[in-house]
């Protein structure tokens, strides 16, 4: 059997490629063209499609289930449900009609009239992710000068945004790794210095692991409200309880939030319900000690020259059935030892992606002008 996690070859995606092989699982990151060639029946695809860099939807590869599911492909994460996750205008209706405790939201669309909100809240995308393009208004007028700024944003045009009650003023949430219906992994996140922000693209920190009180059952609850089977849910304490901000159908997470005495590798596949074979179930029960060391990352320089527009990040496969991948980067976002890169895959894909130690960059050679006279 083969277990596959359709989408870019992520950090998170591909240290759960590996941890699972060290399970005994054949674990492999494929594009969903890939998926489609090389699954069979009883084989399982783990859609993991991100947001697109311009905010506007969700990477391609949803027109490929279908073919999946007629071969009989056991798919998690479902289109459906992974969108939800995504469209957060789509998750406030679905957390509304479940009951489930969310910020007051609001759509605001091009040309259309502004809702009363109360203030502090924030200006987002309708589909965002890394905390781009999410502003904090305090007053009307701040509100006001945010929209002038977004209303050339194509994710803005396309979808409008969303006003959303800002709740605090504690600037730390608690993401809960979510696997069918228990939580695999967990831990707090406080936001950097200046920064009212958790993400750790912002410089946010992981700093426990842990579940606080209640919030297992409200992660799982908000899981199964949109129908996600393995995704993130990240909680914000409020005077009345733990509030659900979002979920992350396309979760990122590392050793950093791994409760004790759980490896958070193994726990995901049990709640999917994935066997692990028999001669390496004893690997489910090695306990991961957490740690506030930062994980290894790839080195982001090319023999000591920061890396810039139109190098390469190369993937290559670790084992038999991998096939390595290869992006050019088209743009260097974020602040020194907090980058990221907008990258275009060899089927002409972009995306979002953090560097790992799994990758390295190179510079392309230069062709030399050719001088001979035509």
């Amino acid at each position: 059997m083969i277990v596959a996690l359709l989408g870019s070859p992520t950090r998170t995606n591909l240290q759960l490629a590996y941890a699972w092989r060290r399970l005994g699982v054949d674990a492999r990151v494929l594009w969903p063209w890939e998926a489609v060639e090389l699954l069979e029946w009883e084989d399982v695809a783990l859609l993991r499609l991100d947001i697109v860099p311009t905010l506007d939807g969700v990477e391609s590869g949803f027109e490929h289930v279908p073919a999946l599911e007629e071969r009989g492909v056991r798919v998690l994460n479902r289109p459906e449900a992974l969108l939800a996750t995504h469209d957060k205008l789509l998750t406030a209706h679905l957390f509304a009609t479940a009951g489930i405790p969310h910020p007051w939201t609001a759509h605001v669309e091009p040309g259309g009239p502004v809702p009363d909100c109360p203030f502090p809240c924030v200006l987002k995308p309708r589909f965002g992710s890394w905390g781009q393009d999410v502003y904090l208004c305090r007053t009307g007028a701040d509100l006001m000068r945010m929209l002038e700024l977004v209303a050339h944003r194509p994710w803005w045009r396309r979808h409008g945004a969303l006003l959303q009650e800002l709740v605090g003023p504690i600037p730390s949430d608690v993401r809960v790794v979510i696997a069918g219906d228990r939580a695999a992994a967990a831990a707090e996140r406080i936001a950097a210095p200046g920064e009212w922000r958790t993400n750790v693209s912002l410089g946010g920190r992981v700093v426990t692991a842990g579940l606080p009180p209640d919030t297992e059952q409200l992660a799982v609850r908000a899981a199964r409200a949109i129908g996600i089977d393995f995704a993130g849910v990240d909680l914000i304490p409020a005077e009345e309880g733990w509030i659900v901000l979002e979920l992350n159908g396309a979760v990122d997470f590392d050793t950093r939030y791994a409760l004790a005495g759980i490896d958070p590798y193994a726990a995901i596949l049990d709640g999917l319900g994935i066997a692990v074979p028999e001669m390496r179930k004893a690997a489910r029960h090695v306990t991961l000690v957490p740690t506030d060391k930062k994980e290894v990352e790839m080195a982001k320089t090319v023999q000591g020259k920061p890396a810039r527009a139109g190098d390469e990040i190369v993937i290559t496969g670790h084992s038999v059935g991998d096939s390595s991948k290869t992006a050019v980067i088209l743009e260097v976002l974020g602040e020194p030892g907090h980058e990221r890169f907008l990258v275009r895959w060899e089927d002409d894909h972009e995306s979002i992606f953090f560097p790992g130690d799994d990758a390295i960059v190179r510079r392309p050679r230069r062709r030399r002008a050719s001088t001979t006279a035509s």
